[in-house]
């Protein structure tokens, strides 16, 4: 793994020539009609990039040689990150500061990327202004490559109890229209929304939890296929920690067609098995 900057990182692009980074890293793309002649705008003025800051702390961490050459094993890395074929996008975000009289609640978040390039698999994390970057391994067929990535993604999410319900199933498209009622007029149209679909009271109260920006955390893991344009999957996984313990929110299709919700605690053999058939959705085409 290589700990470095987001500065860092648009180093190595340039480097390595990987004009574009995924998307929810939110990186600067590296562009070669601009960019090609490798001089930057520092805080002195127009520099030659071996003489920034960022150059340096890469060749002090033993990934530029003193020929300006990237490490082998970085270089690819970056190139699988710069030419997806698929990418597993974990977004998590957790309570920050409290609320104040003059503002709401704020939250932190961190994002994981990882991506597959033919039989390669690398990752990438932001968290701010830091990132991290590394190989996630090496494999020909899906249920090994889907292993490798369970492997990086499953302790992002830590530990958390699984919330004490029974698990219930809601058809899709009647959450979605019932939630998107309620949406801005307070807690209790929001609970009177999801008792009107059958909940009981303690189900309505779990599932409210997860919505507490200074209470809650939740990670939301969704994929992304090139082909070759970026085409996201429908179905999405996601995670919530409450103060009633965790939930997994994911959505299944039945043989008619017809879009189900499943909410269910979420402890960690489940949640090994909701990612992984979650990442084994076919690729688009």
């Amino acid at each position: 793994m290589l700990q470095t900057s987001v500065e860092g990182i648009w180093v190595l692009q340039a480097l390595v020539g990987v004009e574009s980074m995924p998307v929810a890293l939110q990186l600067k793309p590296f562009i070669p009609s601009a960019h090609g002649d490798l001089i930057v705008e520092t805080t002195a003025g127009r520099q030659p990039i071996a003489r920034t800051a960022q150059y340096q702390s890469l060749v002090e961490a033993g990934v530029i040689d003193d020929r300006g050459a990237v490490d082998p094993i970085v270089a690819d890395w970056m190139t699988v990150l710069g030419r997806p074929e698929r990418e597993v996008v974990l977004r998590i975000r957790r309570p920050d500061a409290p609320a104040t009289e003059t503002a709401g609640p704020t939250v932190a978040e961190r994002v994981m990327v990882i991506c597959r390039h033919r039989r390669f698999l690398a990752m990438a994390a932001r968290n701010g202004a830091d990132m991290v970057i590394g190989g996630v391994g090496e494999a020909e067929e899906a249920d090994k490559q889907i292993a490798h990535m369970c492997r990086m993604l499953l302790p992002a999410f830590g530990e958390h109890p699984p919330a004490d319900i029974d698990g219930f199933n809601l058809p899709k498209d009647l959450l979605t229209s019932a939630v998107d009622a309620a949406g801005g007029k307070g807690p209790e149209a929001m609970a009177a929304a999801l008792r009107s679909l059958g909940l009981g009271p303690w189900e309505v109260e779990v599932l409210q939890a997860g919505s507490g920006l200074d209470t809650s955390a939740m990670a939301v893991v969704i994929v992304i296929d090139h082909v070759p344009e970026a085409r996201p999957h429908p179905r999405v996984l996601t995670v919530a920690d409450t103060e009633y313990g965790r939930i997994s929110l994911s959505t299944t299709t039945a043989a008619d067609g017809r879009e189900w919700m499943a909410v269910f605690p979420a402890t960690p053999t489940s949640l090994r098995d909701d990612l992984a058939d979650l990442l084994a959705v076919p690729q688009l085409t």
